[in-house]
Parts: C-alpha cells; structure tokens; sequence
C-alpha cells in the first residue's frame, strides 16, 4: 500500500479517532433505495419475459447478473462507509483500519466494472435482439455496430479488472503496510481515472447506438419518440459517470485525502449503476404495461369488452398477418399443401415493437397470453413448417396446426388461430 509522502503526512492535523467528522449515512441510504428501485424494474422485467411473452433470453441473464453484482458494490461500499472511515477525513482513518480499506476499495471496482459492462452489454444484446438476424444494407450496419460496441465493453472491462488485480507485483503489496518483499505497484490513480473516462464513452455509446434503430422502426412517430425517450434515460448515467469520475481525478489524483474527498464517488458509482440497471429493463416492460394497464399506452390498446379484444389498428395487424396462396416449395415439401384453404393465415415476425394482440372469435377461442405461456396447450402438431419469406423485412415464419405465435426475440407475442393441416 502507498502511503502519501512523508511532508503530506506531516500536514495533516492531529487525527481524532474517537469522535472524527463524517459524512453521515448517506451512503447507506442511496444504496438501499437505489438497489431496491433497481430489483423491482428487474424483477418486473424478467416476469414480463417469463410469464407474459415466454421470450426469455441471453439479455436477461446477463442484466440478472449485472445486477447481483450491483447488489454486491452497494453492500461493500456500505461497510466500507458504515465501519472502515469512507465517510471521514484520511487522517481520522486509523492505521489499523487501511489494509481492510485497500482490500474493499479494490473489491469496489471490480465489482463496479463487472455490473456496468454486464448492464451495457444486456442492453446492446436486447437491441440486437430487436434488430434480429440476416438483416440487409443498413440494417446489416447497425448489427455490426452493436457486435463492436459488445466487443469493446467487453475487452475495456477485462482489461481494468486484469490492471487492478494485478497492479501490484506482489499482489498483496496493495494492502499490506509494510510489505516484507521487494514490490512494485502501477499508479492506483492512474488506472482508475482512464478506466473511468473508458466508461464514459462507452456509456455514451451505449446510449446513441440504438437511437437510429428506433427511428427506422414500424412505428408511429409517437411511440418512436416516447421509446428514445426510455432509451434516452441513460443520459442520466452518462451525468452520473462524468461526477463519478471528476472525483475520481480530485481524491486519487489531485489530493491524498481519499477517504473524504472520494467520497462523493461512491453515491454516485450507486446511481450510475442502479440507473443503468433500470434503463437497460424498462424498454421491456412494455408488454407488461399492455397486459396490466392498456390505457397508459393509449386508445389501441384499451380492452373492448364487447368483443373480448385488445386490438392495434388494422393497419398495424396487417403488417403482421399476410393471406396468401401456398407456394410450389411447400407443395413439394408436403405434396398436400395444394388442398389448402385460400385464406390460411400466414404469420410474419417483423422488425416492430407493438404489444400483443389477443384474437378471439365465437368459433375458434383463444385463451390470453399469460395463460397460454403458464398452461401451453396440450396437442401434438401434426405437421410443422419453417421457412424464410422472400421480404427483405420479414423473418422465418412458423406454421402450426392449432396456433400461430408470433414472438419477436424478447417482444410481445401475437395469437392467431389456424386450421390444422390436412392428414396424410
């Protein structure tokens, strides 16, 4: 561990280990509220995944993970304010206290790394799950950039891990006072603020990366609008790491007053990855809002109790539902496809964010989504087809005999009743 040089020492006033000035408990208190307000958006999201739309994925484990290590930082950072002198000047720290102190600081910025890299990495896997696969021209480009940002959180996070762990050449030379053995360190401060100026740019990157693939959605204008907005959010990560790392540079840099002077990083390392946590889920709790409260999502999506439907504009439906003729490849797959019925409905899964629709008629009944995911319905398809449709906006589509579902990677779902196929 580096002590500040002999003259800074001699500086300092007469420390007060029995009654020091402190900073108070708010540390404690950002980090409950904050983690709290993070588990529940979370909780919400991951039940709007499994239950309602059954489109669970790898973003959702990664933004789980983000989060159990965000619970791990608050918890450290708290017991560092609440029992080892975060929250007081470097001078009222006692000597006794500073190895446990190094010890928590390092295992705060590992944690704090591990939660922001997973949280931007879960956002930009559910934007590429929006995207989907086998897009063209443009939105070949936007899959790209997203793999490239992924790729560059990923490799700025392992590479501040691997300089803060190993820093130090004995790698307990960091904490021990008076190390035994010849040792070596890098400049803590250093390492630290590029990490945090890395972040940053990467936060803001996280944040405009997605805006062009919003507005090019099938949207009305409004909706695109008011999902930037959710996107938008992250600004307010990008103002929290900007403050986060002014201080970094003040107290690791600038002065030896770490404890004191550092302080305000630790509120604001508490928002940066809480907010963080919360924007990355909200985009997907629009289904969960759809299935409890349609009315907050405007006029379409209010129940009509007469018909038992919660319907899109016709005009929003037919962009998802196509009649038409059976092709040649499906005749000679199937040799039976010409005796189809002309209006069999063909569902397409396209690049849109809209709620569900549940479709019920007095003749083919439909239970609802969440009942439908809870309790699948027990048939054995007959026959089951995918294939690709020659659209350059359309993804495979799949055929059954009892129900047509359309899930767009981790979006709302869309249930139609289809005839079954012939028998053989």
């Amino acid at each position: 561990m580096q002590l500040p040089p002999a003259e800074v020492l001699a500086s300092w006033p007469e420390p007060n280990y029995i009654n020091p000035i402190t900073r108070g408990h708010s540390v404690l208190i950002v980090s409950i509220v904050c983690s709290a307000l993070a588990t529940i958006v979370t909780g919400l999201r991951i039940f709007t995944r499994v239950k309602i739309t059954c489109t669970a994925g790898m973003d959702d484990l990664l933004i789980i993970l983000g989060l159990l290590f965000g619970i791990a930082m608050a918890a450290v950072i708290s017991v560092a304010s609440f029992y080892y002198g975060w929250d007081r000047h470097m001078w009222d720290v006692p000597l006794e206290w500073l190895p446990t102190v190094s010890k928590l600081n390092l295992t705060f910025q590992i944690l704090f790394s591990l939660s922001a890299s997973l949280t931007k990495l879960s956002f930009l896997w559910f934007c590429k799950r929006i995207l989907g696969a086998g897009g063209k021209g443009l939105y070949q480009a936007y899959n790209l950039a997203l793999i490239a940002a992924m790729n560059a959180v990923a490799v700025s996070s392992v590479l501040f891990m691997g300089l803060s762990l190993f820093q130090c050449h004995p790698i307990h030379a960091y904490w021990d006072l008076m190390p035994s053995s010849p040792y070596s360190c890098l400049d803590d401060g250093a390492i630290v603020f590029s990490a945090s100026v890395i972040n940053i740019f990467t936060d803001f990157v996280v944040t405009l990366i997605p805006m062009p693939l919003i507005w090019n959605l099938k949207l009305p204008t409004r909706q695109r609008i008011a999902t930037m907005s959710i996107f938008a959010l992250g600004l307010v990560v990008d103002v929290a790491g900007s403050v986060r790392t002014v201080y970094v540079w003040k107290s690791m840099i600038a002065s030896y007053d770490t404890t004191w002077v550092g302080w305000p990083i630790l509120l604001a390392a508490t928002v940066e990855i809480n907010i963080g946590l919360i924007c990355a889920s909200a985009p997907a709790l629009r289904p969960l809002i759809a299935f409890f409260l349609p009315r907050l999502l405007g006029p379409s999506y209010q129940n009509d109790s007469s018909t038992g439907r919660r319907t899109r504009s016709m005009k929003q439906l037919r962009s998802s539902i196509t009649i038409s003729k059976p092709s040649r490849v499906r005749s000679r797959h199937y040799g039976l496809y010409e005796d189809l019925p002309m209006d069999r409905l063909e569902v397409f899964r396209t690049i849109e964010m809209n709620t569900y629709t549940e479709i019920r008629t007095s003749t083919q009944p439909v239970g609802n989504v969440y009942d439908i995911c809870r309790n699948p319905p027990q048939y054995t398809p007959r026959r089951t087809h995918l294939s690709r449709h020659n659209s350059d906006m359309s993804i495979p589509l799949l055929l059954l005999t009892e129900y047509s579902v359309l899930g767009l990677r981790g979006m709302p779902l869309i249930l139609i009743p289809t005839p079954p196929l012939p028998q053989d």
